[in-house]
């Protein structure tokens, strides 16, 4: 309801000059709306000041709203004067009462009133207003206006950065943009005073007064044309500011108590991410350890090494990356945890997240997914040793058999060529051609010779026997006693040569052993295939009979290896042959079981043959054959000698290296007893010397050769004895770095969890409160313990616990020793551990820190020169202090509004002695008071009485109330989580009390407060 205005009589402005009469006029205009805009809570209005307040009642309810005091009984229909002034005189003791106060030195009665002094009641309707709009002070008239006009001052030059200059409360504000300015500081959205031009004075003023009626609740005290064409009335200016100032003052309480809950949402939100991404992260963790331990468990199926080698490729490079990665999220996880409870423990409250997802569960899967890592990974190892042994038996099992099969083919061939000419005697058919075969055998013989003249070489075993029994052959009686020449001459080049030549298996490239040299020399070659001729006297045919001997004797040998080459198959299926290989391997063996029966049944063939000629045959020389038995029997075991001394080696333990070195030590007496007999059959060959034996036809071997041999086998020994005994020493220097690096890993281990202890002890989880100096005490002790954790000396001395095992973990790298039984970490895992307790104490010393600044008045510059400003300005004394009445203007200029028992409570609070013990307020406890207006006590009462500041007093919020204080996205968060009331609104008491775990406190009833009264209402 718009005011409506009266001219004041005729005597009005008697006395008053033109310009004063204009202000009064324009004075008794914003008095009478200021009267009005508190009578309409009553349904009453003045029309006329001067005439309106006689009967005392108008009077008598204004100073009752304004106060929120009850004056006592009046009477309800003054008739007489004497009534009137029983009504007035109510009114008029109280407002005389706090005269002195505000500073105004006249006092009023009934009679002005009556006598209708508009002068004395427009100064009655002044000191109201400035007693209860413009400042609650007791300095006087002129503190209350320096410090209005001190805010007023600051808030304009902080929107114009300083372009727009007030002085004083009449023509400083003529062409509005003073008031423009002052409703920008106050809603930015409504008004921007850089588009105004200073020329359009009334424009601008009425379009401050409209927007500040219409969206500040400001009611229109002033008028743009009285404010254009008059010097504007202070006090009516003053009045108008002061609707301002209070608007600002309700709307800094709403917005610091929406910061404080916006800062308590916002911290409540972090809490609930940090709760949800760890079920989350848990959750998958859990998940994927359960899938993985179940696909451990399980394994495949593997067929060869190859298959093998791949799985172990792609558990090693699980174990480096995938398991690697999962461990860093695991103790992620685990200082999450460690973070959301410290946290949550300065609220007095838990984090109990669901059984399965806790850290002892996530641990214990942990663990069986370690076990079942430590299963898979035997399974493997063991395969692969087993597939590695099968590979080399598989090796020695084809050296083996091709060396049968080399042997078996020469002995097929000589006995094929042996019976042919025994059977031929026996058939007459064929003696007539005997004649015709003689003679091209000769000329074959011829061609032989003449080849081996161009291409010597030495015959084979069988051309030797056959030279020496063929008919019509000259005797050799000037060869040298067993020398080179008395051997068998070169041989044909058998199998195994050939593979020699053209290259050598890859255990003995690997080796380097001399088996290529040896195999020429010491291999048994094949028969030539020229044809044998029957023997035509006894001497050829126990010459015959004597190598059959010899022959048995070798194939008995040769014979024997079979079993032997079985149990090797035996063995290759037992350790997990693939089926495939098995079956070719037993095909193999099956062939050679079957040759050697072929050989045996020939064999018994041409013995009966040689024995139906034995009447013919002579015994041979017993020397010959002896020396013949002696050297093919020392030359077979030296071949078997210089195989296993030639063969490739492997070694994955000490145990296994030892277990070699061990057997090959059992070789030496066998070595030393065939040294003996190679010393026997010296001197044996010296007696057949001297008794005139100069050719053994029976013997494949001379001493020289065999001489030599032996040195090679000697020799090989040597370097087999020196090999084995080096690999035994490596293999025990890595087991030994094993047990250095387990031992180092270890250390690192204990030292990571002193260093956690440690920190639980200098810096347990402890809530730091700007009301407990004790807290605050211990938490600045926490930092400097946690800053000493963090110095580059700390950083550096923890990554010096690293170097043995980096120093180890390098060495066991390049030996190519992957696994070690003595600890499951790696250096990666170690490294993980140690950069972990660093992001711990990272945390801890955050978040410690955080508490510290929360807890602790905090300023910026802008600030301290602000409230610096206002103190300055008020100490009137120049003492650097306020005096009680020198803190009232200086806190009002600072746009707060407490009443006076809370500006009488914060004065004591902040204050101390001076020199003569009188309390006042430095500057330092001044900043600390306006301070602690803006900082949130992050307590339960502290965010209940923020929600009640920002829901007007009540005990209930409104959506509308929180999305006025509160930015959108905290609105949203609280309107999800604030219950409804039974009644009407949300419930912020219950909300309040869960966010510090506690017991919510009963309800007390509603306050509501608008610009100008505050009345409670009792509680539901």
């Amino acid at each position: 309801m718009s005011p409506r205005f009266s001219s004041p009589g005729g005597n009005n402005t008697e006395g008053l000059t033109t310009a004063d009469a204009a202000r009064q006029k324009m004075q008794i205009k914003s008095f009478t709306a200021w009267v009005n805009l508190h009578l309409k809570t009553v349904q009453m209005e003045c029309l006329n000041l001067q005439t309106d307040l006689a009967d005392g009642i108008m009077l008598l309810k204004l100073v009752e709203i304004i106060s929120e005091e009850q004056l006592g009984k009046y009477n309800k229909n003054p008739v007489s004067k004497f009534q009137k002034i029983e009504n007035l005189n109510i009114p008029l003791k109280f407002i005389n009462s706090f005269l002195t106060e505000v500073g105004i030195r006249n006092s009023y009665s009934a009679e002005n009133i009556l006598e209708e002094n508009l002068t004395l009641i427009l100064g009655m309707i002044w000191s109201l207003i400035l007693r209860y709009n413009v400042a609650q002070v007791s300095e006087g008239d002129k503190t209350a206006k320096e410090g209005l006009l001190l805010w007023a001052k600051t808030k304009i030059a902080e929107v114009s950065n300083g372009k727009v200059e007030v002085h004083n409360f009449h023509n400083s504000w003529q062409d509005g943009i003073a008031f423009n300015c002052l409703i920008q500081a106050y809603r930015p959205d409504l008004v921007d005073y850089r588009k105004l031009t200073a020329s359009k004075k009334i424009t601008n003023l009425n379009q401050a007064f409209d927007i500040a009626e219409k969206h500040i609740d400001i009611p229109k005290l002033l008028d743009a044309n009285d404010m254009v064409t008059m010097r504007p009335d202070e006090k009516s200016v003053m009045t108008y500011v002061s609707f301002f100032w209070k608007a600002f003052a309700a709307n800094k309480r709403k917005n610091m108590a929406g910061e404080r809950i916006t800062h308590v949402v916002q911290r409540e939100q972090a809490y609930a991410d940090m709760q949800m991404q760890y079920k989350q992260q848990a959750q998958e963790m859990n998940e994927w350890a359960l899938a993985k331990t179940t696909e451990l468990s399980e394994g495949s199926s593997i067929n060869s090494q190859a298959e093998l080698e791949v799985l172990l490729k792609a558990y090693v490079d699980y174990s480096r990356t995938e398991k690697t990665a999962k461990q860093q999220e695991l103790l992620d996880m685990e200082a999450l945890f460690s973070s959301i409870t410290s946290r949550l423990a300065t609220l007095d409250r838990e984090f109990v997240p669901p059984e399965e997802l806790t850290l002892a569960a996530l641990q214990k899967r942990w663990a069986e997914l370690t076990q079942a890592e430590q299963q898979y990974e035997a399974k493997l190892n063991a395969l692969l040793k087993n597939l590695k042994k099968v590979e080399l038996y598989i090796k020695l099992f084809n050296n083996k058999a091709l060396k049968l099969d080399d042997w078996l083919d020469d002995k097929e061939t000589w006995l094929g060529q042996s019976l042919r000419p025994l059977q031929e005697i026996s058939s007459d058919t064929e003696y007539a051609n005997q004649a015709a075969v003689e003679k091209k055998e000769e000329e074959e013989a011829a061609e032989a010779a003449a080849a081996r003249r161009a291409h010597p070489k030495r015959p084979s075993f069988i051309d030797s026997i056959a030279n020496a029994i063929l008919p019509n052959r000259q005797r050799q009686a000037s060869a040298p006693v067993m020398g080179a020449d008395a051997v068998s001459p070169s041989l044909p080049r058998t199998k195994s040569e050939k593979m020699v030549d053209n290259k050598l298996p890859a255990t003995a490239e690997r080796s380097g052993s001399p088996m290529p040299r040896l195999l020429k020399m010491a291999s048994k070659p094949k028969v030539s295939s020229a044809l044998v001729e029957a023997p035509d006297s006894v001497s050829d045919v126990q010459a015959k009979l004597n190598m059959f001997a010899a022959y048995e004797e070798e194939f008995a040998g040769r014979k024997g290896a079979v079993p032997e080459l079985q149990k090797l198959l035996d063995k290759i299926i037992e350790l997990g042959c693939p089926p495939m290989r098995q079956f070719s391997l037993q095909n193999k063996m099956g062939t050679i079981e079957e040759r050697f029966a072929s050989v045996e049944q020939q064999g018994v063939a041409y013995v009966g043959m040689l024995n139906e000629e034995l009447a013919r045959q002579q015994k041979m020389d017993e020397m010959r054959l002896t020396f013949a038995k002696r050297a093919e029997a020392l030359n077979r075991w030296m071949e078997e000698a210089l195989e296993n001394l030639t063969e490739a080696f492997a070694h994955e333990s000490v145990a296994e290296a030892e277990q070699q070195l061990g057997e090959f030590q059992a070789f030496e007496p066998a070595l030393a007893e065939h040294e003996a007999e190679m010393s026997e059959m010296e001197a044996f060959a010296a007696e057949m010397s001297k008794m005139g034996i100069v050719k053994n036809a029976y013997s494949r071997f001379d001493l020289e050769e065999l001489q030599r041999i032996m040195g090679e086998v000697k020799r090989c020994a040597e370097e087999r004895t020196s090999q084995l005994q080096e690999a035994l020493e490596r293999q025990q220097h890595i087991e030994k770095q094993k047990q250095a690096f387990a031992t180092a890993a270890e250390a690192v281990l204990e030292f990571v969890r002193q260093q956690k202890q440690a920190l639980e002890v200098a810096a347990p989880a402890i809530a730091i409160r700007e009301d407990d100096p004790g807290s605050l005490m211990r938490g600045k002790q926490m930092l400097v313990a946690l800053e000493e954790h963090l110095s580059s000396k700390a950083r550096d001395a923890r990554h010096a616990q690293l170097q043995p095992a980096q120093e180890l973990s390098d060495f066991l790298l390049e030996a190519a020793a992957l696994d070690n039984p003595y600890t499951r970490e790696t250096l990666t895992s170690l490294e993980t551990n140690v950069s972990q307790l660093e992001k711990v104490i990272r945390d801890k010393h955050s978040f410690i820190e955080a508490q510290l600044a929360q807890a602790q008045l905090q300023i910026s510059p802008e600030q301290y020169d602000e409230i610096k400003k206002a103190h300055t300005h008020f100490d009137k004394s120049k003492n650097g202090s306020l005096q009680e009445l020198e803190f009232n203007g200086a806190l009002r200029a600072m746009g707060f509004e407490m009443s006076e028992e809370e500006e009488q409570a914060q004065f004591v609070k902040f204050s101390a002695p001076d020199e003569a013990g009188e309390p006042c307020l430095t500057l330092d406890g001044f900043v600390s008071l306006v301070l602690q207006q803006f900082k949130a006590s992050d307590t339960m009462d502290a965010l209940i009485s923020a929600f009640k500041t920002v829901a007007g007093g009540k005990d209930f919020i409104m959506a509308d109330d929180l999305k006025a204080c509160v930015p959108e996205s905290e609105t949203n968060y609280l309107l999800s989580n604030l219950e409804l009331r039974e009644d009407v609104g949300l419930n912020y008491t219950s909300f309040s009390a869960d966010v510090y775990g506690k017991e919510a406190p009963p309800s007390t009833g509603s306050e509501i407060t608008d610009m100008g009264t505050s009345r409670r209402l009792p509680a539901d």
